[in-house]
């Protein structure tokens, strides 16, 4: 039992460089993402305020953002955000396991 939170911080670290390498391979080999031109994407929020008023408005931004972070370059930094994150809880656990002993 001793081993183990060893065990587990090692696993958090492979965990957190996977996540760190996989996002910067992503990134270096993903385009930006082509955003709509200024004008184009004013002219859709303005069609939804009036369908459906301001907040539809910032619900569909909200979802656009979210949306975007799956795609092209931010996915690599959501990869390497994610991996980062998991390691760092996981570390975390280790680190209460060899407490209680």
């Amino acid at each position: 039992m001793a081993d183990t939170p060893r065990l587990l911080q090692r696993i958090a670290l492979a965990i957190a460089v996977a996540g760190v390498v996989s996002g910067a391979a992503v990134y270096l080999r993903a385009s930006a993402d082509p955003e709509l031109d200024a004008l184009t994407q004013q002219r859709e929020m303005n069609q939804v305020a009036r369908l459906g008023g301001t907040a539809t408005v910032q619900t569909v931004k909200f979802d656009l953002w979210l949306a975007s972070l799956w795609h092209g370059q931010r996915l690599g930094l959501t990869l390497a955000a994610l991996g980062v994150l998991v390691g760092v809880l996981v570390w975390r656990v280790g680190l209460l396991m060899s407490e209680e002993d």
